[in-house]
């Protein structure tokens, strides 16, 4: 069987979804990753990955997309869809193809999408009509609630956090990791760390993902004024040096803290992410608590645990539950308990440390490749 992955956008973050569903579903099928790219071609931490099959179209221009979108249809070879994210680019050229040549359809719900819209737009008149003529765009309202809408027409419908279950039904599939690829033993934190200059006796604080304004980086920052020793260091990995906010973040971290305890990295492949774990003392996913983010549950929270650290998170979406007893939560919005555990964590060497073997032992009986194999057999198992 051969299964056709639907994503709105090759060239962004999006597509990070679709990408963790072919890498497990190819261990039991035929699976080719199918969509647009609006940007300059395929997102950069997956474009050297050779394993998988792209096939996109450029898209550009106002009203060119919905001559362009068509070509994608012809693009499907599976006997499956897999559509990832309810949108017209994706799973709305997904249910054309069901209406037209019978094909099942499988949605995959990932965020909440509409809710990222009700945290950070204002529903002008404007872009409500803006919404209507560029309606294959991500950030199109109608796009996102008609997608919604229509979701009872998939054949089968997963989800990545119980929030979306509880609003659209279907099976919880996580983010989760390859344990083996994410695995501590196959990495020396002292040689990394020489690798990227940084010096064996700093303790490394990270933070790795894309800084966007609901990842909570800001409290992170405050956190870290708090933490008075030198010695203490804030890492940034995956900054986007063509994004505004991401400029404003560094900006931010060099004017709080001092010179030598803040170091940023740009965006990085997802084959190095274990290497730039390895070198951290602890983990930091400081989310906050909007719209964003209940229906969110971030992917490197799964990348920490797979590698063993000692984690500090939010009590937003289901991380309390994911990081039961192997990790440490603290409110949102709140830099001063931030820095309070992030201190604890230094303080305490020995619960660090089994917290962290925790933490590894939970990722792969829950959040493993193997675990979200079962699952994914199951959904799929049925059009064979």
């Amino acid at each position: 069987m051969k299964i056709s992955i639907l994503t709105p956008d090759l060239s962004h973050n999006c597509v990070g979804r679709a990408y963790l569903l072919t890498k497990v579903l190819q261990r039991h099928y035929e699976v080719e990753i199918i969509g647009p790219a609006f940007g300059s071609g395929i997102w950069k931490p997956i474009a050297d990955d050779k394993s998988i099959r792209y096939r996109y179209i450029r898209v550009s221009g106002k009203l060119r997309p919905y001559w362009q979108l068509r070509d994608i249809i012809k693009s499907i070879s599976g006997n499956v869809i897999y559509a990832s994210k309810p949108l017209v680019a994706s799973y709305g050229i997904g249910l054309l193809e069901k209406f037209l040549n019978g094909k099942p359809i499988v949605l995959d719900i990932d965020d909440w999408e509409i809710g990222f819209i009700k945290a950070y737009r204002k529903l002008s008149f404007r872009y409500l009509v803006s919404s209507i003529v560029c309606l294959y765009s991500r950030s199109s309202y109608w796009n996102n609630l008609l997608g919604e809408r229509f979701s009872y027409f998939a054949s089968d419908i997963t989800v990545s956090n119980s929030f979306l279950r509880k609003k659209f039904g279907g099976t919880i599939v996580w983010h989760g990791r390859n344990t083996d690829v994410f695995n501590p033993m196959k990495f020396d934190k002292n040689i990394i760390r020489e690798k990227y200059e940084i010096e064996k006796d700093k303790k490394v604080i990270i933070f790795v993902g894309t800084p966007r304004p609901h990842k909570g980086i800001d409290d992170l920052i405050e956190a870290m004024t708090l933490v008075k020793e030198p010695s203490v260091i804030l890492v940034v990995v995956g900054i986007d040096y063509s994004d505004p906010y991401c400029l404003d973040v560094i900006h931010t971290a060099e004017k709080k803290l001092d010179k030598n305890r803040f170091i940023a990295f740009g965006l990085q492949p997802f084959r190095k992410i274990p290497e730039f774990l390895a070198m951290a003392d602890v983990v930091v996913i400081p989310q906050k608590k909007n719209f964003a983010t209940v229906g969110q549950v971030p992917a490197k929270v799964f990348d920490a645990m797979a590698m063993e650290k000692a984690i500090i998170s939010t009590n937003v979406s289901d991380i309390p539950e994911i990081l039961y007893r192997c990790g440490w939560i603290v409110e949102p919005e709140r830099p001063k308990e931030l820095a309070q555990a992030i201190q604890y964590i230094l303080d305490n060497p020995r619960k660090a440390q089994e917290m962290s073997r925790k933490a590894r032992e939970r990722c792969i009986e829950k959040y493993s490749w193997e675990a979200i194999e079962k699952i994914l057999v199951k959904v799929f198992g049925k059009y064979e």
